[in-house]
């Protein structure tokens, strides 16, 4: 399940988390300018867009979750000296509290979820009128050099679920009820010492599980060492070998 898989990830992920800080960035370098009382993280995880709103918003009580426990008592503990921060652990496709929020905001995290479609109608619920919904997602491309190699190596072995397509996304948020107000889209190659450290990065962040990067079996060890030959071989680059993350971020209002 993606809550034990990210809760496993809890104390490594930041280590190799540099697409996915840079996905918080700019979403944050989005934003309106706006006086919110109250603001709603969805996927938190290990805090590092938390870390980014309470810089910009430091007197705004912000409600940071995330379905992963161990993800939400690391970060409990790293950001304990943020009184305005509640953390919470809880699933945004079910996730309700009793006010509306003026700002809901979450970032590398959606992409995980089993009905993209269900929490975006959860989120809209929980939006006050007005409202702003900032979202940064990992897109279909992301990853895609590995996806290709694992087609090749395990035809019969491949992930039944993939990441969202920018224009799956953009339609699932309008049929949501959400009027889009600024988006980006984006690809950027990663650069990984080697095809080993980049599977190991992508490990340690709780990437490797789940329906959208996990077949209905292990590789065995003879797939997995060709993996790594093949990689090396295929997307080498003049430092080491490349990943492309392929992202956008979405303005949009209720």
């Amino acid at each position: 399940m993606i809550e034990n898989r990210f809760s496993a990830a809890a104390k490594t992920y930041d280590r190799h988390a540099r697409p996915q800080l840079a996905l918080a960035q700019s979403l944050i370098s989005i934003l309106p300018e706006i006086d919110p009382k109250q603001i709603l993280e969805l996927g938190a995880g290990t805090g590092q867009l938390t870390r980014l709103l309470a810089e910009q918003f430091p007197e705004v009580p912000i409600d940071a979750i995330d379905v992963a426990e161990k993800m939400v008592e690391h970060s409990r503990t790293r950001f304990k000296s943020f009184p305005q921060i509640s953390w919470v652990v809880g699933d945004a496709q079910t996730y309700q509290n009793d006010t509306r929020y003026p700002l809901i905001i979450s970032s590398s995290a959606l992409h995980w979820v089993s009905d993209l479609q269900k929490t975006y109608e959860n989120i809209f619920r929980n939006l006050e009128p007005g409202g702003t919904f900032a979202l940064g997602m990992m897109l279909r491309g992301t990853l895609k050099e590995l996806h290709q190699l694992r087609r090749e190596i395990a035809p019969g072995n491949i992930p039944e679920l993939s990441l969202p397509t920018y224009e799956e996304t953009k339609t699932s948020l309008q049929s949501a009820g959400f009027s889009l107000e600024r988006r980006k889209h984006s690809e950027e190659e990663i650069i990984y010492p080697d095809a080993k450290a980049f599977l190991r990065a992508i490990h340690e962040q709780g990437v490797t599980g789940g329906k959208v990067s996990k077949g209905n079996a292990p590789l065995s060890r003879n797939e997995l060492n060709q993996l790594i030959t093949n990689y090396q071989k295929s997307f080498a680059s003049d430092r080491g070998v490349y990943a492309t993350y392929e992202t956008a971020t979405f303005l949009l209002t209720k």
